[in-house]
Order: C-alpha cells, then sequence, then structure tokens
C-alpha cells in the first residue's frame, strides 16, 4: 500500500491508502523522494474554486470533483520499468508531473532523466520552472528589452530567474518585503512595492522613463494585470501567465489602455510537440541552464517538510503565510 494525498472538500485533505500502482507496459513506476508545492494551482484547488465560473472544469479540461489529487511535480526513483519503455533502468532519478504521493506510474516518454549534479530540491521545481520560461518566451522579449514582472511568488521568481539567465534588466513588483528580499537575492535589479509612494512613476523613470517593454503577470490577481497596463510603455507586452478566478473592476479595452497601443497576451503550457521550444526542448535548456548555473533557483526554496506536514501547509498558505514560497515536501 501507498501514501497519496487527496482532497476530499473545500479546505479539507487526508493522505489515502492506495495500491501501489501498476507499472504500464509503456511507463515506468517512480518512488517518490520530493515533491514540490504549486502555490496557486494546488491552493486554488484546496479551496475548491474552479477554473470556470459554472464549476465544471478543475483543470483546463479535468472535471471538478471531490476526492481529486493535488501537485505536479515529483523527483523520484525507478523502481520498475513497463516492458515497452526504452531507455530508463531500475534506479534512475527522474522527474515526472505527478501529484503529491509515494508513488507514480507514468508514460516513459512524460519522464524526465536527471544530470547527478541538479539536487532533488531544485530538480523537483522544473515543471513550475517552466511556467516562469514559457510565460517569457510568449512575451518575446528582444536583447536589450526591459522586463517587468508582477507577483513574487514561486512563478514571478521562476520567470526572474530566466529574465536574470538571458540578460533582461528586470523589475520585480510585490506587496510583501520578504518576497522582494527573495527577489534581490536573485538578482533583480528593481524591487518595489505598488504601496510605495510614487511607484508607477518610479518603475516608468527606471526604464529609461518609457516602462518596461515587457510585462509579466504572475500574482492572479486582476490589479496587477491593471498595473502592468499602467506601467508599460506604449506598444509594450502584458502577458498574464497566472490563472485568475476573479473579476476586473475595469475596462481592458478602455482609457487610457486602448490608446497605448498595449498587446495582451495569455501564457498556458508547452508549445507543441515539434515547435521549436515544445515540452522536450524547453525542459532540455532548463536543466542545461541548471548544470551551468546560470539559472538561480535556490534562494526560493525557502521551506522543507515532511510529507505528513503536507495539510498544515496548505492551511498557513490558505491563511497567507506569505513566507512559503518555494516549498518541497519530503518523501524519504
Amino acid at each position: 500500500m501507498a501514501k497519496r494525498l487527496m482532497v476530499t472538500a473545500p479546505r479539507q485533505v487526508e493522505f489515502k491508502e492506495i495500491p501501489v500502482p501498476d507499472c504500464p507496459g509503456d511507463g515506468l513506476l517512480v518512488r517518490a523522494r520530493v515533491t514540490a508545492v504549486s502555490t496557486g494551482t494546488e491552493i486554488r484547488v484546496y479551496r475548491g474554486i474552479a477554473v470556470d465560473k459554472e464549476g465544471v472544469f478543475l483543470h483546463t479540461s479535468v472535471p471538478f470533483q471531490f476526492p481529486c489529487e493535488n501537485g505536479y511535480s515529483m523527483v523520484g526513483e525507478v523502481v520498475e520499468v513497463g516492458s515497452e519503455a526504452a531507455g530508463f533502468s531500475v534506479g534512475d532519478r527522474v522527474f515526472v508531473a505527478a501529484s503529491h504521493g509515494q508513488y507514480a506510474a507514468v508514460p516513459a516518454h512524460t519522464a524526465i532523466h536527471l544530470p547527478d549534479t541538479i539536487s532533488d530540491e531544485v530538480a523537483v521545481f522544473l515543471s513550475i520552472l517552466e511556467v516562469g520560461h514559457i510565460g517569457l518566451r510568449t512575451g518575446k522579449p528582444e536583447p536589450g528589452e526591459n522586463v517587468a514582472i508582477m507577483g513574487g511568488g514561486v512563478i514571478g521568481l521562476s520567470a526572474l530567474a530566466y529574465c536574470r539567465a538571458f540578460g533582461f534588466r528586470t523589475a520585480l513588483i510585490e506587496l510583501d518585503r520578504g518576497r522582494l528580499d527573495l527577489a534581490g537575492k536573485m538578482g533583480a535589479d528593481l524591487l518595489t512595492s505598488p504601496a510605495d509612494e510614487g511607484f508607477s512613476d518610479s518603475v516608468i523613470e527606471f526604464f529609461d522613463g518609457e516602462g518596461p517593454d515587457l510585462v509579466l503577470e504572475a500574482a492572479s490577481v486582476w490589479p496587477a494585470i491593471e498595473t502592468g497596463m499602467q506601467i508599460a510603455r506604449k506598444g509594450g507586452r502584458v502577458v498574464v501567465i497566472a490563472r485568475h478566478t476573479d473579476m476586473p473592476a475595469f475596462s481592458p479595452v478602455g482609457h487610457p489602455y486602448l490608446g497605448k497601443g498595449l498587446a495582451l497576451l495569455t501564457s498556458y503550457g508547452h508549445r507543441p510537440d515539434g515547435h521549436r521550444w515544445d515540452r522536450r526542448r524547453s525542459n532540455a535548456l532548463t536543466l542545461e541552464l541548471l548544470l551551468k548555473k546560470k539559472l538561480l533557483v535556490s534562494p526560493m526554496i525557502t521551506a522543507r517538510f515532511d510529507w505528513q506536514e503536507l495539510p498544515d501547509v496548505y492551511r498557513r498558505m490558505d491563511e497567507g503565510d506569505k513566507g512559503l514560497v518555494g516549498v518541497v515536501i519530503r518523501w524519504s
């Protein structure tokens, strides 16, 4: 038998005893070493909030129903290889997009071999990092352009890590001072809060009096989109990375935004297989950047817990504990 975290009702979670999954013929059975918490997605599920106003979908194409699993980031050890699976051996250390639990059975083509020099607690953020990576690529910044990131949670800080790796001058905008400190350790060029006096003017002035070319919104609230549209330069781009379940109190096509000629974009998921930056190529670049120590991740890892503590981690996040940013859950 194995433990798996289940959300059984809004704000109710427990560990269920389930049979160890069977290894698929074309897949792998993986025993967890660590999992990571994707704060925005997992707390939305923990709260029982659907992605659509009708309450039909838990995720983009996943029906909303309890009980349900939660999470999508695991580093583990291969304990069984299916008869039709190639390229893996028992004992391999891999990343898999799997929920919080002791075991996961996955198709082999979705598992990612991990280099020995990348630690478990860094590698487990691979999918979370990729959310920031995809968001940045969606905005198509050119060399020499400037980027502002709204929100200093795990996705905003992930985007910051890529901005620094690719050499973009970057501002991190966040209300919480502790998260601004983390952004400073990760190399943000400007740290500022919307609560600061003269905030908008100071950001625009920092970016040569014109504002950022690209704004990445990773705060999950419409006021952050509005602020991003206010500070973006004329003809700039605003990319919404975060999932939104609130409604706007302003018109994105009203004054003064229409006159700025802004592009408002959304970002979700990897490009289709075969694209220059599909899942395989994008993940490979991230691993290369980590190997070359060009992608700074460790400052955003703020807490480590044993698996039994995960329900309390959810409770603390739900109650607004901003000190929990990058959270690693230990299973062995």
